[in-house]
């Protein structure tokens, strides 16, 4: 016999089975690999789809929290009567109980027609649902003293409906006529009020005017 004769079936019978365990082996680890690579992408894409909601529900709580602080002042506005349809009733039944409740001499008003304000800056959201309008209010008042005057419009703002805006005021000393004095008159107030109001589409029909 040869030195270098190899038994071939003698080697075949003790390297097959491990040749097929390593076989066996690298497919499982090359098996194991890929299932690794795709476990890794389906976790990339979960954890951005999970990064996508929280940012979305951030997003929207953000806006739930907006909503709710715009529709608090919203309300605000209406209970104080900035938003809805002016009323001009309720307008001259508070210049008369003011006035009596602040004892003035004499007050005369003459309140214009509303009109439409043109805004400097449009919202584009708002677009035709709010409507901004005016009245102006031409107003005389006997005084007794100038605190009366800044009484009586903490009085109109607080109990009036809408916001007003005091464009001018004028003060005449007025205690030199007998006539004043005897009223009790020392001041003549001479002031021009604008009356702000909001209409909404929520408030009054597109088209409705008042």
């Amino acid at each position: 016999m040869p030195a270098f004769d190899i038994d071939w079936r003698y080697v075949r019978r003790h390297t097959l089975l491990p040749a097929l365990t390593a076989l066996i082996a690298a497919a499982a680890l090359a098996a194991t690999a890929w299932l690794h690579g795709e476990q890794q992408a389906s976790f990339r894409q979960v954890s951005s789809n999970q990064d996508a909601m929280h940012q979305d529900y951030d997003a929207l709580v953000y806006r739930r929290r907006l909503v709710d602080r715009y529709h608090r002042r919203y309300e605000q506005f209406y209970d104080i009567g900035f938003v809805g349809v002016e009323s001009r009733l309720e307008w001259v039944e508070t210049l008369r109980e003011t006035s009596v409740d602040l004892l003035l001499p004499r007050v005369s008003y003459a309140i214009e027609p509303q009109l439409q304000v043109v805004a400097p800056v449009e919202s584009i959201r708002a677009g035709e649902d709010i409507s901004i309008r005016v009245s102006r209010l031409h107003l005389e008042a006997g005084l007794t003293h100038e605190l009366d005057l800044l009484r009586f419009f903490d009085e109109l703002q607080r109990s009036a409906p809408g916001l007003i805006k005091v464009d001018r005021c004028a003060l005449t000393w007025q205690a030199e006529t007998a006539a004043n004095l005897a009223a009790g008159a020392n001041l003549l107030a001479d002031c021009a009020i604008n009356i702000y109001s909001v209409v909404t589409s929520d408030v009054i029909s597109p088209g409705a005017e008042s």
